[in-house]
């Protein structure tokens, strides 16, 4: 019974968000108080798991959200994001012109978020496809994979940076699962932006071309100029030092080993990358603009914040509802498919409600209290959540409608390169993961 009423819970949870337009933060909670209530929990008691699920959620993923949102706004701000595109540019040449783009998205969407990405380089885009006469939605759509990979998959992205407080995952092992994973799914959004999507001309790249005809090199020059490395240290360190505690054992002591476990703790690790970010602004620094960077980036972060701790609440009384029991018999049956849940789920709310981040901390919430049924791993079920959430973007996507309104593409012609596209890196995801798991990850 329990199991049935979950079931309509989630339906009902799909229909709040994509139907109704009920704001997540508000569906969650209200659904959540729903199944408790209908599981047997009682009124009160259900509302008390909700207030607990809740904060233990966000006890320490609040604070890191909003310091890489600062890391973010700091790039943003000094101009490190167009710095990272030039370099990269400068070792691929032309010819190799989505691989450029493609891993430039990879590095500047893990501190900021994807649709701010997209526009803030959307100069440097058109510039690049006028200058070397490729089509706008090739290079583009590069860009866009490797935006959209790191977004869902790496931290201290939000919705990967939720997912992990969700699941209670060990972080530094999540960054080093999901780097692998985020290329997996890049290649597979690559390979559809050069086999099919560079070969579609709009008429804006008529537009564009004429635009920039008068300059004949791919030199795009900055507004804002600074060192590569820079702009790259206050991305890199903190995921290294992440990555690094987590091969650290726990039991060992030192002096040595207590410092790498401190610096490698995310709070520390992100306070470090904010500090290295405000290297960027070099003599004109100032902590207005920090106080600043500050405020916008607590607004950015604050409704990604609340959405995740709704979700840990719906998850907890999810968790002690038992009904983890009765799935844990039907998953003894299922086998290896139990494993694929996470990824289908995660594809059923991206492609009903159009939002990555809501469909991610959702099926989070749902699959957290059923990972030992399903015999998966916190750090697994993140991969498979993030790859899954890949697919597919359509019509009720903003960032589907961001491309239309900045290149002037046609909703037909987007079903066909950017749709294919996510289910594309869908599916290379999905590829990293199932080869991780035949090398014996769980």
């Amino acid at each position: 019974m329990q199991l049935l009423i979950l079931l309509l819970c989630v339906v009902l949870l799909l229909l709040s968000i994509s139907r109704w337009n009920v704001h997540p933060f508000l569906a969650l909670l209200a659904v959540g108080l729903l199944f408790g209530i209908g599981s047997g929990l009682g009124a009160v008691n259900s509302v008390d798991l909700l207030m607990e699920g809740f904060a233990k959620t966000l006890q320490w993923i609040g604070v890191i959200m909003i310091l890489g949102a600062m890391i973010g706004e700091i790039s943003n701000e000094t101009g490190g994001a167009e710095q990272i595109a030039r370099s990269t540019l400068k070792l691929s040449g032309e010819k190799r012109l989505p691989y450029a783009m493609g891993l430039t998205g990879y590095i500047i969407s893990i501190p900021v978020f994807v649709d701010v990405a997209y526009i803030m380089m959307q100069t440097v885009t058109e510039a690049l496809a006028a200058k070397s006469k490729q089509n706008i939605l090739g290079v583009g759509l590069s860009l866009a994979t490797g935006l959209t990979a790191t977004h869902a998959l790496m931290p201290p992205t939000p919705g990967p940076l939720a997912v992990a407080g969700i699941l209670d995952g060990q972080l530094g092992r999540i960054i080093l699962i999901n780097t692998f994973v985020a290329f997996s799914a890049m290649a597979g959004g690559l390979a559809w932006a050069i086999f099919y999507c560079r070969n579609v001309e709009l008429p804006y790249d008529t537009e564009i071309r004429k635009k920039y005809a008068s300059t004949s090199s791919l030199e795009i020059t900055p507004q804002k100029s600074g060192a590569t490395w820079l702009a790259l240290l206050p991305i890199f360190v903190p995921l290294l030092l992440i990555a690094i505690n987590s091969f650290v054992n726990k039991d060992q002591s030192g002096a040595g080993l207590t410092l790498v476990r401190f610096l490698g703790t995310p709070l520390v690790a992100l306070s470090i990358g904010v500090l290295l970010a405000m290297l960027q602004y070099g003599r004109n620094f100032s902590m207005t603009k920090i106080s600043n960077v500050a405020e916008r980036s607590i607004e950015k972060a604050a409704l990604v914040i609340m959405i995740t701790g709704a979700g840990g609440a719906f998850g907890h009384i999810i968790k002690n509802s038992g009904v983890t029991e009765t799935i844990s018999v039907y998953a003894s049956d299922i086998g290896a498919v139990g494993f694929l849940f996470p990824f289908v789920l995660a594809s059923i709310f991206t492609t009903t409600t159009g939002s990555l981040t809501v469909s991610m901390i959702t099926t989070a919430s749902i699959v957290a209290p059923l990972m030992p049924a399903l015999g998966i791993s916190a750090e697994m079920t993140a991969a498979l959540i993030g790859s899954g959430s890949f697919c597919i973007f359509h019509v009720n996507s903003s960032f589907f409608w961001l491309l239309n309104r900045l290149h002037n593409a046609p909703p037909a012609i987007l079903l066909k390169t950017f749709t294919v596209q996510s289910l594309c890196m869908g599916l290379g995801g999905l590829a990293a993961v199932l080869v991780l798991k035949l090398c014996g990850l769980k």
